[in-house]
């Protein structure tokens, strides 16, 4: 199964810093900054505290079977870095 990887930066308006790739096959294109946004709710990160993000889509990869199974079940994988 092949997925897309968008290489995500986050900086918040009190000087945190994430980084993680957001992994999604064809269909889940158009939800990549959806996906984010609810991860970040989930680490108690509020997209209004959001100073400055990227999202850009890196490569394309043959995904091992944890993210396959995480395609499955969630419709994409994210991976902290």
């Amino acid at each position: 199964m092949k997925v897309h990887v968008y290489d995500t930066h986050i900086h918040t308006n009190t000087g945190e810093y994430t980084h993680f790739d957001v992994l999604v096959s064809d269909a889940g294109v158009s939800q990549v900054k959806q996906y984010a946004e609810r991860y970040l709710t989930r680490l108690g990160i509020p997209v209004d505290n959001i100073k400055q993000s990227r999202c850009n889509f890196c490569h394309s990869e043959v995904a091992n079977p944890e993210v396959q199974q995480n395609l499955l079940t969630e419709g994409h994988s994210i991976i902290r870095l």
